[in-house]
């Protein structure tokens, strides 16, 4: 099974590729060779499936996912919910 996720560009690493970070705050590259939208800039956020950027997701919907996804980890790690 494949899942996207959300990340948020930091910037390019070539015409190829940019620099991501993740809900869990790594950074990491993705390429941009099945990406075929508009220009993606620092701050922008995407949907990354495989390493690959796929969509430029909507900034707030995006940050409002990953802010519940670390609030819900950050849960687990204390120990409520398990």
């Amino acid at each position: 099974m494949c899942v996207s996720r959300f990340y948020k560009v930091l910037g390019h690493v070539g015409p190829a590729s940019v620099e991501v970070e993740g809900v869990d705050h790594a950074i990491s590259q993705a390429s941009l060779l099945a990406y075929d939208g508009d220009e993606l800039s620092a701050g922008d956020w995407v949907s990354v499936l495989s390493g690959y950027v796929i969509d430029r997701a909507d900034a707030a919907e995006a940050a409002s996912a990953a802010d519940e996804i670390r609030r819900a980890r950050a849960s687990r790690v204390n120990g409520v919910g398990s």
